[in-house]
């Protein structure tokens, strides 16, 4: 439904604004026959945040994803909580980048990157503790009767 008014108030504008989640400066606009260009001055003039269109940034680090995105369970073990690859492998999203929560998990535990493919070390089928992941130099080590 479109309201074609002369004067359009700053207060309906507002009220349009907060209306639902996420609602676009277009949509508003729309709505009353205005510019998006008056719907953004008054986003701004009350303080709101620019509307951004589509995923917003919402972690300030891979380690702040990571950890909002999983949870500590008993035995050492942590489960994902985040969203998920259509395979079912839990992914890290981060500003323009995805990662599975695997690689994160084992950089996060070990300070450095992980070589070739991950496995876990524990039997919890889709644990993400960065400290039962393993890299291809760790089994190597492991399976030669080294340590890592």
């Amino acid at each position: 439904m479109t309201i074609m008014t002369a004067e359009v108030s700053d207060d309906q504008i507002l009220k349009a604004l907060l209306a639902g989640e996420d609602v676009s400066n277009r949509a508003v606009a729309q709505k009353f026959g205005i510019s998006d260009r008056r719907v953004d001055e008054v986003r701004k003039r009350v303080g709101l945040p620019t509307y951004m269109r589509g995923r917003h940034a919402a972690y300030g680090s891979w380690a702040e994803a990571f950890t909002e995105q999983s949870e500590p369970v008993e035995g050492g073990h942590r489960r994902w909580t985040g969203p998920r690859e259509k395979s079912g492998t839990p992914v890290v999203r981060h500003r323009t980048s995805i990662q599975t929560a695997y690689r994160v998990a084992f950089r996060l535990h070990y300070g450095r990157e992980p070589e070739g493919n991950l496995t876990r070390s524990c039997l919890i089928p889709g644990c993400v503790a960065g400290e039962h992941q393993q890299d291809r130099i760790m089994r190597a080590a492991e399976k030669a009767g080294e340590p890592a």
